[in-house]
């Protein structure tokens, strides 16, 4: 059956290839160094604590008065986004938009986005993101999906592949939920180009990442506060931000678990290897020290 989101775990073209090799945990990954004029791009990964994420930021730019630039909430013409009218694209449209004097002043990008945004700045682009355990993203974004949009109920055979690791190298260019232009049609086909990458060249990617932490982590929002003051020395403002936990409501969350079976289990673990590896890693061994240079 198609799956509106996520890949139909019954269809064996869905699990990874070639076979998943597990980060090795006591390799240390390939974080970039900081660079001081770089721009730093916040990368939103659904259902990471992200929007929380995005509201302590674009707060703290507004009392630095630094320029920051948030790609998801910007109009285009009407599209859909899983079955719903939408008004909002969440990419780069509107930075493309702008002059290469106007993007020269960001200092800052946060949000959802496609792939690309390195070439549209001179400055280099250092990125961070939040991961979250593979499951507890699945379930959330499930729930999510089902209380938002015309998708209905998402069946438990319908299942992400490598998510967190495919967003980290491609952005939201593999994403059956990525906002759709009118009369263009994306199928299959079309999200099968998109795959997760192997552990190779995920940790290629992770060489434009300046930091990576988990949800779960203690202190997740004050590792970005250190990378932000020592990244903008200048800036007055101390970044503040809750890290109380992103939850769905409980109820629809323990439906959504009641469905899933062994099979289901099993079949998510094959198909997330490489987030479930990833994660384990980072939320183990933490951020990076943050080198000056």
């Amino acid at each position: 059956m198609p799956c509106p989101v996520g890949f139909n775990a019954s269809d064996p073209a869905s699990f990874p290839k070639p076979p998943i090799v597990e980060l090795p945990h006591t390799l240390p990954l390939p974080y970039a160094k900081r660079e001081e004029e770089s721009v730093l791009n916040f990368v939103h990964i659904p259902k990471t604590g992200g929007s929380s994420l995005e509201q302590c930021l674009l707060t703290w730019c507004a009392r630095n008065e630094l320029r920051c630039f948030h790609t998801y909430h910007h109009a285009r013409p009407p599209g859909t986004w899983l079955g719903k009218s939408t008004n909002v694209r969440n990419g780069l449209d509107k930075l493309r938009a702008l002059t290469q004097g106007e993007r020269d002043e960001i200092r800052v990008v946060l949000g959802h986005q496609e792939s690309g945004i390195d070439s549209l700045f001179a400055r280099p682009v250092q990125h961070v993101a939040m991961l979250r355990h593979p499951e507890e993203r699945w379930v959330s974004e499930v729930a999510f999906v089902s209380r938002n949009t015309a998708v209905g109920v998402v069946p438990p055979e319908c299942l992400p592949r490598d998510e967190m690791a495919t967003y980290l190298c491609h952005g939201s260019d593999f994403r059956k939920g990525e906002i759709v232009p009118p009369d263009a049609l994306r199928t299959d086909a079309y999200y099968a180009q998109r795959r997760a990458p192997t552990v190779g060249e995920l940790y290629e990617c992770l060489r434009r990442y300046v930091l990576l932490t988990t949800v779960e982590s203690d202190g997740h929002f004050r590792a970005v506060g250190r990378l932000l003051e020592r990244h903008f020395p200048y800036a007055t403002a101390k970044f503040v931000c809750s890290e109380h936990r992103n939850r769905s409501p409980h109820a629809q969350k323990a439906r959504l678990r009641a469905n899933q079976s062994r099979a289901h289990d099993d079949a998510l673990a094959r198909m997330n290897a490489i987030d479930l590896a990833l994660w384990r890693h980072v939320d183990q061994h933490g951020p990076p020290s943050l080198p000056s240079s």
